[in-house]
């Protein structure tokens, strides 16, 4: 063979070699180029720079919670507390306090009752957001209180009840109106200032 017979046979066996190798890299190539590192979108909590998942709060009053109030329900979840309290008008005191004029009260102000000392030294009133934290847990949300009541662990239940009690009064005070959530979704992109252009200098026309 001479020499021109076997450089086309090297040639021909180097092309194959890399047409083979071509085709087994290619298709690798195109599944794996165009994905970038990091995804454009993620899907599930929004981390902060802090690096960790922050959960977003509502604010009170729900409009479940206000659409909740109803006190037909109220008066029949009520029937767990009457073994101790009662919301009649001039209704007496027992195991706990009568609740009548309660919504809007101060704390430990029912007249002939004698209150725990962490109850008298709350300081505050009872307003919808004081007592429907009190009713879901009393004696997380009043360290001390005397009341041993387990809590009326869904929303509803405490809007209920919080209407019934509302109404048992001498002159109720308004219903609450339904919080709004903050905005805090809205991204907003940074826009450079734009410099002034300098005034023109003056003609002098």
């Amino acid at each position: 063979m001479d020499e021109l017979g076997f450089n086309k046979i090297a040639g021909a066996v180097l092309a194959t070699a890399l047409g083979v190798m071509m085709i087994r890299e290619v298709p690798h190539l195109l599944m794996h180029s165009s994905a970038p590192e990091t995804p454009v979108y993620q899907v599930g909590p929004i981390v902060q720079e802090g690096g960790e998942a922050d959960a977003v709060e509502a604010p009170f009053p729900s409009p479940e919670f206000i659409a909740s109030m109803d006190a037909t329900r109220g008066a029949k979840v009520f029937k767990k507390c009457t073994s101790c309290h009662n919301a009649d008008n001039g209704g007496a005191n027992g195991t706990g306090p009568n609740l009548w004029n309660v919504v809007g009260n101060k704390t430990a102000a029912k007249a002939g009752f004698k209150y725990s000392s962490a109850m008298t030294n709350t300081g505050f009133a009872w307003d919808y957001e004081n007592l429907n934290g009190y009713l879901e847990k009393p004696t997380k949300y009043v360290s001390g209180t005397n009341m041993n009541f387990i809590g009326l662990k869904k929303e509803k239940d405490r809007a209920a009840v919080i209407e019934y009690l509302r109404i048992a009064s001498d002159a109720p005070i308004a219903r609450p109106v339904a919080a709004q959530a903050p905005l805090t979704d809205i991204v907003q992109e940074d826009v450079a200032p734009q410099e002034d252009s300098p005034e023109k200098e003056d003609s002098g026309n």
